[in-house]
């Protein structure tokens, strides 16, 4: 009997002592989240990449980076992923010479704070306007979108016409009509942000996004920091719960314009029968009722804007030099 309770004394010293360990681990690993950061924060600052900006009750992070004060500005609007004021510079590199870009991060993304509320296309839309006004950026601008973000810019193309100059659609989204759409759920982060506070992310982020060979250590350093600023947050969450209503939205709400729109296509440019199928009738639809479109082919990568940079940007240049033509 001595023997068994001695046993089991030691059992639970081992476990407290693991126990004890974990909290010192964990509490270390938050101690280091909160130093680190702080350290990115002041780095993404310095270089332009964070500064909050009212969309009312909240505020956005806007981005400025080109020719500061040029007479054309440039509104990007990003797909459902994290970092792209910093990937997409590559791509604007020859553009920056011409024209401000601003960047403003939706509600829940890239250093933007966080909310609870509805993530649809029409509360999103008057976000970025808002904060544009905010920030002083006056209209027309030019929007240049990507993957979902061109749902967004093609309700805002279609109901404030006279704020847009040009549409450039990159690889975006197909808007469609979709009835079977169920009532979009709302989201719960809470284990997500307390292992972000503790620090997990820190750790973790590399499996989710692994390291981009062509940034220099601060790029990734910011990209890094921009991306779990967003991992755990609930209005990330919820507009991923909206997608198929906000394409369903915005296609009722198109209406053709004047407005001149471009769209790089990654997908579907050649003369096969399943690509000629897939144009009939996902791609032909939404660009017809758009109006005033012209298509670029560029096979690849639904993230052409990273994998054919250069070309990419050329023919964006050359479309926006035909516009001032």
């Amino acid at each position: 009997m001595k023997s068994q309770k001695k046993s089991h004394k030691n059992i639970k010293k081992v476990i407290l002592s693991i126990v004890v360990v974990l909290a010192v681990l964990l509490i270390g690993l938050a101690v280091f989240h909160r130093v680190k950061l702080s350290s990115d924060k002041k780095l993404a600052e310095q270089n332009g990449y964070y500064n909050l900006v009212s969309a009312g009750d909240y505020s956005l992070n806007a981005v400025k980076f080109g020719k500061a004060d040029a007479g054309q500005k440039i509104v990007l609007l990003s797909g459902m992923g994290p970092g792209f004021p910093v990937e997409i510079r590559k791509m604007t590199s020859e553009l920056e010479k011409d024209y401000e870009f601003i960047y403003v991060a939706r509600a829940g993304w890239d250093g933007s704070e966080d909310v609870k509320d509805e993530r649809n296309v029409e509360t999103i839309v008057e976000d970025y306007r808002k904060a544009l006004s905010n920030l002083g950026v006056q209209a027309p601008y030019i929007l240049m979108s990507h993957s979902m973000g061109s749902v967004y810019a093609s309700y805002w193309v279609s109901k404030y016409p006279d704020e847009i100059k040009a549409f450039v659609n990159i690889d975006g989204t197909y808007i469609e009509p979709i009835s079977d759409i169920t009532t979009p759920k709302q989201s719960n982060t809470v284990l997500l942000k307390a292992a972000v506070n503790l620090g997990l992310g820190d750790l973790l982020i590399h499996l989710l996004y692994p390291k981009n060979s062509s940034f220099t250590k601060e790029e990734q350093r910011i990209y890094d920091f921009l991306a779990l600023q967003g991992a755990d947050s609930v209005a990330g969450s919820n507009e991923s719960n909206y997608i198929a209503t906000n394409r369903n939205n915005t296609w009722n709400a198109l209406v053709s314009n004047d407005v001149p729109k471009l769209y790089i296509s990654s997908r579907d440019g050649d003369d096969s029968a399943e690509s000629k199928e897939i144009r009939s009738k996902e791609l032909t639809p939404y660009l017809e009722k758009m109006g005033n479109f012209q298509i670029e082919y560029l096979p690849g990568s639904h993230f052409i804007y990273k994998t054919e940079p250069q070309k990419c940007g050329e023919i964006i240049q050359k479309f926006l030099g035909e516009l001032n033509e």
